[in-house]
């Protein structure tokens, strides 16, 4: 064979590779399109394991979704005045906290998340009072990039290899939600995929209340990090952050560690991730941790 003739060959077996990339990429789209229209458009349907109407992940459904936080929170949730869910997605958390009748307040600004959310909620006819921000949170206000779609969107380019985007709101607690939580002991729930610094530097009346407030927060280490970024930049601003206010770390799981932030500096020094877990609690009293 030839230069010519296998130059061909070689440029053939490319443009196969990359074609079937494509029907690929068109095939995983439209399995999308009929994933969401089936969770958005699909009747109602009542749950026994989870004890209301809802439709969402398979997972979720099946009430066996994220089992560690779901009981914590569970545990924690009737010890609380009100519940903060940023990041609120389906409304999974959500509803579990309304079906509790706890006053609820959802944060979420993919417009198809907020979408099944409201399905969800407008089902069970909950009684407690619920108000939902179609927004994302951060430290200033303005539109941003939201990467991804359904439980892993992020405001952060490149987040579990996302690129794919759409234009959304973002504010701060502080100005939009403040008013709501004076006085109250509150139990947040914040999920936003790697914003999370951003969002607690808008979030200071949660922060410096007196009241007794208690965060369940993912902080993903390694995971999901952009290409080329071994440990969350801001993994140790976060931990530091939350220690400025007052608020002592623990691992979000049975075993409830007390992680110190020398810990987290040996982390973010050496690239080796020793938590265990991506989701810590926060709380400014250990008798506020769950049994």
């Amino acid at each position: 064979m030839d230069i010519s003739m296998r130059k061909m060959s070689v440029f053939s077996k490319t443009t196969e590779k990359i074609r079937n990339l494509v029907y690929f990429y068109k095939y995983m789209q439209a399995f999308k399109k009929i994933r969401d229209a089936k969770v958005l458009y699909s009747e109602i349907q009542y749950r026994e394991n989870l004890g209301f109407f809802f439709n969402g992940k398979n997972s979720m459904e099946l009430g066996n979704f994220e089992p560690e936080e779901t009981e914590i929170i569970e545990n924690l949730m009737n010890s609380f005045d009100v519940f903060i869910n940023i990041g609120a997605n389906f409304g999974y958390y959500v509803c579990k906290a309304l079906s509790n009748d706890l006053e609820t307040l959802a944060f979420e600004p993919h417009q198809f998340n907020v979408n099944v959310m409201l399905n969800n909620i407008y089902s069970n006819n909950f009684g407690s009072d619920f108000y939902i921000f179609p927004v994302a949170l951060g430290s200033s206000s303005g539109i941003l990039p939201m990467y991804g779609a359904s439980t892993g969107a992020s405001l952060i380019k490149g987040w579990a290899g996302q690129e794919n985007s759409s234009l959304v709101p973002i504010t701060t607690f502080d100005d939009s939600a403040a008013h709501l939580i004076e006085g109250k002991n509150c139990l947040i729930l914040i999920d936003i995929e790697g914003a999370e610094l951003e969002c607690l530097k808008g979030a200071k009346s949660l922060l410096s209340s007196d009241s007794q407030n208690v965060f369940l927060i993912e902080i993903s280490t390694t995971e999901h990090q952009p290409s080329g970024v071994s440990v969350n930049p801001n993994l140790l601003r976060t931990f530091t952050y939350m220690s400025d206010f007052g608020y002592m770390a623990y691992t979000a799981d049975k075993n409830l560690r007390k992680i110190e932030i020398d810990e987290v500096k040996e982390i973010a020094a050496s690239l080796n991730n020793t938590l265990g877990t991506n989701n810590f609690l926060f709380v400014k009293d250990e008798n506020y941790l769950p049994n």
